[in-house]
């Protein structure tokens, strides 16, 4: 578990040059000063943020270092933080098809989230981060009402058992779904790290058609709707989402463009076509609009631009 204190340099992997909390999302920060915030998944990619804006803003934050397998790991470190807020997203994430993956994802993924819902002390807000993935493969675009079809992989299926068990419990207890999120310290295999990468190396990007549609979600703007959810008057399940929607092709053009790199080194149709791929995949979000205020603030060039900005500071290319 990391130390508590309000200030002093985060942790994270940004680099304050290109990735410092815009004024929109520092106020939504702001309710939280003084507080105290307990974040499992901190070394993770929107955890490592949320975990860095926390502690700018003045909010005592503890981060879990612990194994969410283990009850007494997570027991001891939320009693030892004593927080007024739980942001629990410390998971598993992988997303492939594979029955030998069930196991591991429910030790992790829904026994681990229960450990930290039965150890969440009094008083205390649970926000637990599921997953868009839950939705399965439904027409979007995907409200919070909408039943999901049946999971598509263990990962999703143990997210959403997860989702239903902390519902039907009750409780203080928001269960945030963020929807895909890109922007600076994302795994470099994802796809937008992996594009930035190849364009700033002027090396050739095989894909597929691409022509599937996505909603894009700068990583400020899907902290700023789980800081929401810590903060506002709201329970139950709700989308973190209302990034735009765009084909991934056009997403991958739009990289290169940015990096003022060749567009002819977007090799589409080089790869096939995944199975099972969903051809559009992005939230409704109505009840995150009217419920928590939640409207992102970060353009799709903006985000764009801090993230290929981080990367060039980096000095890490293909």
């Amino acid at each position: 578990m990391g130390a508590r204190p309000p200030h002093g340099k985060p942790r994270g992997r940004y680099d304050p040059a290109v990735s410092s909390p815009s004024s929109v999302l520092a106020d939504v920060v702001a309710p939280l000063a003084g507080r105290r915030a307990w974040i499992s998944g901190a070394r993770g990619f929107i955890g490592g943020r949320l975990a860095d804006v926390l502690v700018r803003a003045g909010v005592h934050v503890a981060r879990f270092e612990g194994d969410l397998r283990r009850s007494a790991d997570v027991a001891a470190s939320l009693r030892r933080a004593a927080p007024d807020v739980v942001f629990h997203l410390g998971a598993r994430v992988d997303v492939r098809r594979d029955p030998a993956l069930d196991v591991a994802m429910r030790e992790v993924l829904f026994e681990g989230t229960l450990r930290v819902a039965e150890a969440v002390p009094p008083g205390a807000r649970l926000v637990h981060a599921g997953t868009c993935e839950e939705y399965g493969t439904i027409p979007a675009p995907y409200a919070e009402t909408d039943t999901p079809s049946d999971p598509v992989s263990p990962y999703a299926r143990w997210k959403l058992a997860t989702t239903r068990e902390l519902l039907r419990r009750g409780g203080d207890v928001v269960v945030a779904r963020p929807f895909l999120t890109y922007g600076p310290g994302q795994r470099p295999r994802q796809l937008v790290p992996s594009a930035i990468r190849a364009a700033l190396a002027g090396e050739r990007f095989p894909m597929t058609s691409g022509v599937q549609t996505r909603e894009w979600n700068y990583v400020d703007d899907t902290v700023a709707g789980l800081v929401r959810c810590a903060t506002a008057d709201v329970a139950g399940l709700v989308n973190v989402c209302g990034g735009p929607e765009l084909s991934v092709v056009e997403m991958v053009r739009r990289i290169f463009a940015a990096a003022g790199a060749s567009e002819a080194l977007v090799d589409v149709g080089a790869l096939p076509q995944r199975e099972g791929e969903v051809a559009r995949f992005f939230g409704d979000a109505t009840r995150c609009r009217e419920l928590l205020g939640h409207v992102p603030a970060v353009s799709l060039d903006e985000g764009l631009r801090r993230t290929i900005a981080w990367w060039r500071a980096r000095g890490e290319v293909a």
